[in-house]
């Protein structure tokens, strides 16, 4: 980003407001969507193929929607709809920041006190590493004791890596 002159946020979620190529306004966000530093650049359409040639011959690579999720799936990012849905508890998505205790009443508040309390939960989303090479469907349980809902075959590990609910 630095290379290729674009203004670079310092604090994950936050963003700058920039000038784009033809003048427009643009935003560059500092976001976490795969668990690598990323940036979110916001800007006219017109511009986006100049600015990916920017990006590039600043030494940026290129990488499409699989290749995201792997890197995701690498540093055990759960994404929403795919390994946190309803059916799952905060607690049980490993997702406590999503947590307000002290909030007024809400739907569902009784439950999540009541696991807070009592520290009671069944099944936890952890990544898992896998002696294999072709990944495993979404909803395959794994020795009775956890249920795969994402996963991906990574290059780099040459291993399957996925997120999973593993019963505690």
């Amino acid at each position: 980003m630095q290379r290729a002159g674009l203004p670079i946020p310092e604090t994950d979620y936050s963003s700058l407001n920039y000038s784009s190529m033809d003048g427009n306004d643009a935003v560059v966000a500092r976001l976490n969507s795969t668990g690598s530093l990323g940036f979110f650049i916001f800007a006219p359409l017109a511009e986006k193929a100049a600015l990916i040639s920017r990006l590039e011959a600043a030494g940026a690579d290129t990488a499409d929607v699989e290749a995201a999720r792997i890197v995701r799936l690498e540093h055990g990012k759960p994404r929403f709809s795919e390994d946190i849905s309803d059916r799952f508890l905060a607690q049980e998505a490993n997702q406590p920041h999503a947590l307000h205790f002290s909030k007024g009443c809400y739907l569902g508040q009784e439950i999540v006190e009541r696991v807070r309390s009592r520290g009671q939960i069944h099944r936890v989303l952890k990544p898992l590493i896998l002696e294999m090479q072709e990944p495993p469907a979404p909803g395959t349980k794994l020795e009775n004791a956890s249920e795969i809902t994402s996963a991906e075959y990574s290059p780099a590990l040459g291993k399957v890596v996925a997120l999973a609910y593993v019963r505690k």
